[in-house]
């Protein structure tokens, strides 16, 4: 009776605490965008850059760089957090690599469409609300590697369309929003020491869910063992 009486007590303390992780995992995983492999940050309050075609602003493009490991990732989306005032009807991106000082870099692919996904992050700044303005459908395979995202919505002629800074708040991948390697066009030199919030997302799973996953079934087996063997 003391043995089975120890194995349901630690069972049950296991089980509690294997609760406690995932409860703390799935609010992790909620704070950014679901199947994120790369998210560069929420937005932080402190700035903006131009970012949109067909606006009261001249038009212009947002670029910032992401890193792509393990076998290579590949995008089903894209997206960015803008501050808007215009009204979005559409959205354009490009995802390019070897970028460098006076150097696009290579077009590695891109796109458009005259319905993006347009939906209010929860945050504001600076008089506007903030939206994700996410392309859908894609079906991009990338390499390991840096490369530099765009996501640019594109107006009904008037207002604004501004990206959203970050400091990397909630990030996902690498870097995470903290380097300083942005870009824009067609007014600003590379690199730029700002970080904006754009996000990749494909299939598959963020490392760190994975390991936490992997290593919860393996307490659960442990736990097991040593109870047939007691």
């Amino acid at each position: 009776m003391k043995n089975k009486y120890n194995f349901s007590a630690r069972a049950a303390v296991l089980a509690l605490t294997l609760t406690a992780v995932f409860a703390l995992s799935a609010t992790a995983i909620a704070q950014a965008p679901p199947g994120s492999l790369w998210y560069n940050g929420d937005f932080n309050g402190v700035g903006y850059h131009a970012n949109g075609v067909n606006t009261s602003d001249p038009p212009s493009q947002v670029f910032d760089d992401f890193f792509v490991t393990g076998g290579g990732w590949h995008l089903t989306a894209v997206f960015s957090d803008n501050l808007l005032s215009t009204v979005v009807t559409g959205a354009e991106w490009e995802i390019r690599s070897g970028v460098s000082s006076g150097n696009d870099g290579t077009l590695v692919a891109a796109g458009s469409t005259n319905a993006p996904t347009v939906a209010a992050t929860g945050r504001s700044g600076f008089g506007f609300t903030e939206f994700m303005v996410e392309v859908t459908g894609i079906n991009v395979t990338l390499a390991p590697g840096t490369y530099w995202l765009n996501v640019t919505p594109v107006g009904n002629g008037t207002g604004h369309s501004l990206n959203s800074m970050t400091s990397g708040t909630n990030c996902v991948g690498m870097p995470c929003g903290n380097d300083g390697n942005s870009w824009w066009r067609p007014d600003g030199p590379y690199p730029q020491p700002y970080d904006f919030s754009m996000d990749v997302i494909g299939p598959i799973p963020e490392p760190a869910t994975v390991a936490l996953l992997t290593c919860g079934v393996g307490v659960l087996l442990m736990a097991v063992r040593r109870r047939r063997s007691a």
